[in-house]
């Protein structure tokens, strides 16, 4: 199994889970739903900055700022170097699974006090991360901040403002009734769940997915739920292809290659807004999710207290028509090089392998990016087609090709 600091990450627009910690604790009994807030009444703006969809906020640890990921589908994670540092208490060790549903094991500690601005959080559980320091040198980041620390509190997401209010009372927020649903959060460590519907024509289906602000796409689909409207012949979606690669990575390395599924949702629901021709991907995580995307849309309340999530549109209509599509190919990187890791268009197969490095994507010059900056890097293209300049892997051969959108 690949492990990240073999250097093999993600690139794809819609999917960068380089480092999305959606985890499960295993066996182990441990709770990530420790700690608590000082404060009895608080509110407070807290201004975040975004870098490739993540969220990066400044917290106060042991009387210094520094910068953390705010990462809904989270427990709260800290670095192997902040852990020394702190010589925190440690509380055990638990079976962890990451994005891409592999399995690691990872140190879980006891953090004396977290300062959100000056809302004091004291003895939360955090997972120790120690093979992402890259990662984090990156993203210039020492940890996550997830949802065991906000568990007790209503946190408000403004991308128009890039600003986040943490408050102890929904009731100052000013949320609607018809903005808002049901939310659930998990046991073990409080990451919340919403309940969305898929339509096509009057076939509908409804599904619980995770809200997760630590992975930097609209939405996507399990393949559990993927295999459920198929086996069930539920009408409500079109795959659009089929294909055997892997686009996805977590805390542990890339998946394994896998069969994937492009597909296309005529009108996704979402509370009291309606997003149309949604095209996504299929993932092999345990859950489908709403991913940071989202907030571009509205202004999005997870009601932890409470159990209510609130999505206010942005715009006057509450109906948005999306018409991105996705690529013919998804990149990976691998070994610090870009290369092709799925091919969705079949017209492509004998002209692109898969492996095949990628040293241009449209305007992006790989070759010219150091490893950090392709990290970040994003082929978000608002272009219907693509020009990809290719080694191929097994002649070396220089190849110009123009891709399209599925």
């Amino acid at each position: 199994m690949s492990k990240v600091a073999t250097c093999k990450y993600l690139l794809t627009s819609l999917l960068f889970l380089l480092f999305h910690t959606t985890f499960l604790y295993g066996q182990n009994t441990i709770s990530a739903n420790q700690g608590y807030v000082v404060q009895e009444k608080y509110m407070t703006t807290i201004p975040y900055t975004e870098v490739k969809g993540k969220i990066i906020i400044e917290v106060i640890i042991n009387n210094k700022s520094r910068k953390f990921i705010l990462d809904t589908g989270a427990s709260t994670v800290i670095s192997e170097n902040l852990y020394k540092e702190l010589n925190s208490k440690r509380l055990g060790k638990v079976e962890v699974n990451d994005a891409s549903d592999l399995k690691d094991s990872l140190n879980v500690v006891s953090i004396s006090e977290i300062k959100l601005n000056e809302v004091v959080f004291k003895d939360i559980p955090a997972l120790v991360s120690n093979d992402v320091r890259l990662f984090f040198d990156c993203f210039g980041v020492e940890g996550f901040i997830g949802s065991n620390l906000l568990r007790n509190s209503i946190i408000q997401f403004d991308s128009k403002s890039k600003t986040i209010i943490l408050s102890d009372n929904p009731k100052s927020l000013n949320l609607k009734r018809k903005d808002s649903n049901e939310m659930e959060l998990t046991h073990i460590q409080s990451n919340p769940f919403v309940w969305i519907k898929l339509r096509k024509g009057k076939s509908v289906a409804n599904e619980k997915i995770l809200f997760d602000t630590g992975d930097d796409g609209l939405y996507l689909m399990s393949i559990n739920a993927y295999k459920h409207i198929i086996s069930e012949k539920l009408d409500i979606i079109e795959t659009l292809a089929e294909s055997k690669g892997t686009f996805s990575a977590g805390l542990h390395g890339i998946a394994e290659k896998s069969n994937n599924f492009a597909i296309n949702i005529p009108i996704l629901d979402v509370n009291n807004l309606k997003l149309n021709n949604v095209t996504t991907r299929t993932t092999y995580a345990e859950t489908s999710r709403f991913g940071s995307e989202i907030l571009k849309y509205g202004k999005v309340t997870l009601d932890y207290k409470n159990k209510k999530f609130y999505i206010e549109p942005f715009v006057n209509s509450t109906e948005i028509n999306l018409d991105k599509g996705i690529w013919a190919i998804d990149p990976v990187i691998e070994n610090e090089k870009a290369v092709v890791g799925i091919i969705w268009d079949k017209t492509l197969e004998g002209k692109i392998n898969v492996g095949d490095e990628i040293l241009k994507f449209d305007d992006i010059d790989y070759q010219n990016l150091d490893f950090c900056e392709m990290v970040k890097s994003s082929n978000k293209i608002q272009k219907k087609s693509a020009l990809l300049v290719l080694k191929d892997l097994k002649t070396g051969e220089i190849k110009k090709i123009e891709i399209t959108k599925l």
